[in-house]
């Protein structure tokens, strides 16, 4: 199997933005290109995190932003300027060129103090997004999928009894749409037949096992091809972390990129360049001992490696009325 050394791509230069990076998307600022992210808690006991974007074409200066909470992913809404954001328990539109932040448009319906909004996806056509929540403990299967309609605004459970709910794509096939989702724990990628209309999600079997890989699987992107990239967060000391490409028909590895120092990788997400299609990782130092962090130099930075694919998916915008 292919295997590829991504190379360090930004640095943070202090420790709290380090801490749990995610979610890396690119969206238009101000006419620029800008990769946006979330660092979805500045430290272990903190109660908000930051959005952070970085000028792609080098001729401006990167910046970020606190959040009104813990935000878990940020999506692009269509026109620029505007993300969507998962912040606490609440779905908030951010204007990243003012830094000003909308009022709620949606509030899930769940008040245990222990669950927060995590990973999220746009839905093709951009009307809609699945995103899903965690346990903040990571203890119990307390945490929801959820369905968000742009056009009334309303939230609805697809699924319970998650844990941490983290990476999803999707995908269709004669049958309709597909969402294949990332419930941390469990180490699977189960498939479900989404319809928006009926906003109802229905198991249709495990497209991944991931029970022999090494970390857990965190988040996911469409190659476009078939295949997906999994990001893996090792809670164990190691050289490197991993990010691993696999076949959603056969379920099996194709490819791997690896992080030199920095083993708990977070997200993927695949970009277009002037010189190829090229994979870019967040990684975190969220619950590093001393002694591992130590150990683990470029744990919290952004990697960039190269890749062989010949093109990847537009990105998806949030079609906001």
């Amino acid at each position: 199997m292919r295997s590829t050394e991504a190379q360090k791509y930004i640095t943070p230069g202090t420790e709290e933005p380090k801490f749990l990076p995610e979610g890396p998307r690119m969206m238009s600022v101000s006419g620029h290109s800008v990769l946006v992210w979330v660092n979805i808690q500045t430290a272990a006991l903190a109660t908000t995190g930051n959005l952070h974007a970085h000028h792609t074409e080098e001729l401006l200066d990167d910046f970020s932003m606190p959040c009104p909470g813990r935000p878990g992913f940020s999506l692009p809404v269509l026109n620029g300027d505007k993300a969507l954001v998962g912040v606490e328990k609440q779905l908030r539109v951010c204007d990243l060129a003012t830094a000003e932040w909308s009022d709620s448009l949606a509030t899930i319906p769940d008040n245990n103090p222990r669950t927060i909004i995590n990973d999220g996806e746009v839905v093709p056509g951009g009307r809609a997004v699945v995103f899903g929540t965690k346990d903040t403990h990571f203890k119990e299967p307390i945490a929801h999928l959820y369905l968000w309609t742009a056009d009334d605004n309303r939230v609805s459970v697809l699924a319970d009894k998650q844990l941490c709910s983290n990476g999803k794509v999707f995908r269709t096939d004669d049958r309709g749409l597909i969402l294949y989702d990332i419930d941390t724990p469990t180490k699977k990628v189960v498939r479900y037949r989404l319809d928006v209309a009926s906003r109802t999600a229905t198991p249709d079997g495990v497209a991944i096992d991931l029970a022999e890989q090494v970390g857990f699987p965190d988040g996911m992107c469409d190659c476009g091809d078939g295949t997906v990239i999994i990001a893996f967060y090792n809670p164990d000391y190691a050289d490197a972390g991993k990010a691993i490409r696999f076949d959603l028909a056969t379920g099996k590895a194709v490819e791997e990129w690896t992080t030199p120092g920095s083993p708990r990788v977070t997200c993927p997400l695949l970009v277009q360049r002037p010189d190829g299609v090229k994979l870019i990782l967040t990684t975190a130092t969220e619950g590093m001992p001393a002694e591992v962090r130590a150990r683990c130099p470029n744990a919290g930075c952004l990697f960039i490696a190269d890749t062989h694919l010949d093109a990847c998916p537009e990105p998806e915008l949030v079609r906001i009325p």
